[in-house]
């Protein structure tokens, strides 16, 4: 496993430390968690099942389909 230093003040550093504390986790185990969580490079499954569930929502073509046009009232 590669290592990595990182110069941090002492106030980032007992943050880091306090979010892991509450997390249940080390310092570097809440590190790599987070930066995990930051450089994702897909969509979690929860998500992208939630592609076309919205079935009562027009199109843009639908929407702007009125475009252009002087509505009368």
């Amino acid at each position: 496993m590669k290592q990595l230093i990182v110069e941090i003040d002492e106030t980032t550093e007992a943050r880091i430390i306090i979010a892991a504390k509450t997390a249940g986790l080390s310092a570097q185990q809440w590190l790599k968690r987070i930066i995990d969580e930051k450089t994702v490079s897909s969509w979690p499954d929860s998500v992208k099942a939630l592609a076309g569930s919205w079935q009562d929502v027009p199109f843009a073509e639908e929407l702007r389909s009125g475009e252009g046009r002087e509505k009368t009232y």
